[in-house]
């Protein structure tokens, strides 16, 4: 008699540094026929056209850090609230693991399979545990792992941690192994300026200038592409007026891969989604960290990719006109450091993160959980 298909419950925030991960697993998950639920606070209608093949169920959840003590009272009545309500629906869906991806909407979904005795998975996307998972940690089965170092002060934290990489979209994926080229002498240069979901002003404040302190000659030869925010998006052409670069502004590309294929150096923050992207793609890159990030992890983040030779670091306090038009001469002047930066970066890329994730959430009931002892902050492969 053929075993019923195992059921995989899949819990996540609603931001796309945990969505895409997410999305990237059930895809997986559901190519082996295995049965995927996706849970989510109220936003999950919107991942029906994301989620294709899964089930998906919203609960009730909440952001403490909003909203001064109010909002922290009602984001904790709204997690306890969305914990019942998770505790129903797994009952009834009796799933053999949940994966919790961390953020506030996935912490109602994990925390019921630990009461309830169902395996917990975690997957962390930066090079420090967030918030929601550092909570969650003691009682996760495993912690996959989107960095090879990935801080816990806590040796049991750390025995549990597995590294997997951090999934990407398919689209990003046909990118991986395409060689880079150097831009030409006296060619077209490539240069991509993404500051995240919703832009970033410190890009839109500084690029500008910066670009007007390099030689009319470089100018000339450089290609722009740079999202801004949508109120910024005037200021920022007015800005670019005086250069002689070729400058596309927008608040928005869908065409992300194409970008990224098309581009010589990218100028990005460093979230755990970006770096993996960057890193698939083999794209060098100039990291510039959000500083109120969470536990500072996108510097964290940054400065894995920057030991690694794959990108160079400029802090948001230290993200001047001047230092950034230093950097870029002396990058387009030398391309061969170019060259290094996105060999680096390739061999960072990991192409099978979904896949070993999905083996790891499988197997999950053949796992006690424990393993050898390791190094601070080292995960095993």
């Amino acid at each position: 008699m053929k075993s019923p298909a195992q059921h995989i419950v899949l819990a996540s925030g609603g931001t796309g540094g945990h969505i895409f991960p997410a999305r990237a697993l059930a895809e997986v998950l559901i190519n082996r026929g295995i049965n995927v639920t996706l849970m989510t606070d109220q936003r999950g209608e919107r991942y029906e056209d994301l989620f294709p093949g899964a089930s998906i169920e919203c609960v009730r959840a909440g952001s403490p850090s909003v909203g001064g003590m109010m909002g922290k009272i009602k984001a904790g009545l709204n997690i306890v609230l969305g914990s019942f309500q998770s505790i129903m629906i797994l009952r009834r869906l009796r799933p053999d693991a949940v994966v919790g991806f961390g953020g506030y909407p996935s912490m109602p979904p994990a925390a019921a399979a630990t009461l309830l005795g169902i395996p917990l998975v975690l997957h962390e996307q930066n090079a420090v545990l967030g918030r929601v998972n550092r909570l969650l940690a003691g009682k996760a089965r495993r912690i996959a792992t989107s960095f090879h170092h990935t801080e816990s002060a806590e040796e049991e934290i750390i025995r549990k941690m597995r590294f997997t990489g951090n999934p990407v979209r398919q689209e990003i994926l046909k990118l991986h192994g395409a060689p880079y080229a150097l831009p030409e002498r006296d060619g077209k240069i490539g240069l991509l300026i993404l500051g995240g979901s919703q832009g970033a002003t410190v890009l839109s404040d500084i690029l500008p200038g910066a670009i007007g302190r390099l030689s009319e000659d470089l100018q000339r030869r450089l290609e722009i592409v740079q999202q801004c925010r949508p109120e910024d998006l005037e200021r920022v052409k007015t800005a670019y007026a005086t250069n002689k670069a070729e400058v596309t502004l927008a608040s928005f590309f869908d065409n992300v891969p194409e970008l990224l294929s098309r581009c010589h150096l990218a100028i990005t923050r460093s979230g755990a989604s970006t770096i993996a992207e960057l890193a698939v793609s083999g794209r060098p890159a100039i990291l510039v960290p959000y500083k109120h990030a969470m536990d500072n992890h996108q510097q964290k983040n940054a400065e894995n990719e920057v030991a690694k030779g794959a990108a160079r670091l400029l802090l948001q306090d230290d993200f001047t006109e001047d230092a950034l038009a230093t950097l870029l001469t002396e990058l387009f002047d030398q391309p061969d450091k170019l060259s290094c930066m996105a060999r680096a970066s390739s061999q960072l890329g990991e192409i099978h993160a979904a896949e070993k994730l999905a083996d790891l959430v499988v197997n999950i009931k053949d796992s006690n959980g424990r393993g050898p002892s390791r190094a601070k902050g080292k995960v095993a492969a």
